[in-house]
């Protein structure tokens, strides 16, 4: 039986709102911190969840600029903000290359990445931002954090760099009790739309209705009916979680959900190796054989990655508070 995300909660517009001063002409903007966010919407959930989360780690809601809108308007930034933050999420696709490229030549105040990784998706040709731009900007960052090895290595940064797992697994764990599920049969289909190809969908579903379990389904997108913290309810009363973006797997390991993660993107698989909490496998007509095996519940270190992931927070804030 198919879960319809529109049948479980009432009408409203819940789509999540920043200070975002790139929407608004610089005459009409209104500052309301002294710390400027880079980040990227399309109302992905997966974007703003490391958002929020660091806003919840740092104790203050930021002003935000939106990757997507480039260049950055780097007088006004200059004139009204301290430091910057870039993060958290895929923000080293390859679309951003013009939003680093300006950057790199453009921003003169302190910089802090966080939470961040590279996209490298099987259907793209290009492969994430030009690594000699990406790694003159980590090199004059003040503070740096990335959210697997996969995106150390392509870039050939520094070996000691912090990795930790997405700053998602704060907001969730500040938001919703956190435990495991034992009672219930439900598996969540959360769907990359952009890399699953369609003629797979249904096998998917029809994998885990054949295994017999309960299917619902997410493309982890908001809208004004079904915003971002209704859209995790649902991570929060599956059972167990399949899925094609990255962020699906985020969430479930941040709900302490087992998942199976079929990747079309490298970063799926690293994620998993990196965290693991599932399994990972290549194609969807592996999926049944997947749901069978008693290997994707897999025991995680999930206390231990939350843990450090606020400590690098706690870094970060306390670095702020000296600077104020």
């Amino acid at each position: 039986m198919l879960i319809k995300l529109s049948n479980l909660f009432g009408r409203s517009n819940e789509l999540t709102e920043l200070n975002d001063i790139s929407k608004v002409p610089s005459d009409s903007r209104k500052r309301k911190s002294d710390t400027l966010q880079f980040y990227s919407a399309n109302r992905n959930i997966g974007n703003y969840l490391p958002v929020l989360a660091i806003h919840e780690m740092l104790d203050e809601t930021l002003d935000t600029w939106n990757i997507h809108k480039s260049p950055v308007d780097w007088g006004y930034v200059h004139a009204n903000y301290s430091r910057v933050i870039i993060g958290g999420a895929g923000l080293l696709h390859s679309v951003f290359e013009k939003f680093w490229v300006d950057l790199e030549k453009n921003c003169k105040l302190p910089i802090t990445i966080w939470g961040i990784g590279v996209c490298l998706p099987d259907n793209d040709e290009v492969k994430g931002v030009p690594k000699e731009v990406v790694k003159r900007v980590f090199a004059k960052s003040k503070f740096a954090n990335v959210r697997d090895e996969l995106t150390r290595d392509f870039y050939e940064l520094d070996s000691e760099i912090s990795i930790t797992a997405c700053p998602t697994l704060v907001y969730v764990s500040n938001h919703f009790d956190v435990a495991e599920k034992r009672i219930g049969n439900r598996v969540l289909h959360s769907s990359h739309v952009d890399l699953e190809p369609n003629d797979q969908t249904p096998i998917i579903r029809d994998s885990i209705e054949r295994a017999g379990f309960e299917y619902a389904f997410t493309p982890n997108i908001e809208s004004a009916e079904n915003g971002l913290n209704r859209i995790l309810k649902l991570y929060k009363d599956t059972n167990y979680v399949v899925t094609t973006r990255l962020h699906g797997a985020i969430i479930a390991y941040a709900f302490r959900r087992p998942y199976i993660a079929i990747s079309y993107d490298p970063k799926i698989t690293a994620f998993h190796k990196l965290y693991g909490g599932g399994v990972c496998i290549k194609n969807p007509n592996e999926l049944a054989r997947a749901l069978i095996s008693e290997d994707f519940k897999e025991e995680s270190n999930y206390q231990i990655e939350l843990d450090r992931v606020r400590e690098f927070g706690l870094i970060v804030k306390s670095a702020f508070k000296v600077e104020r």
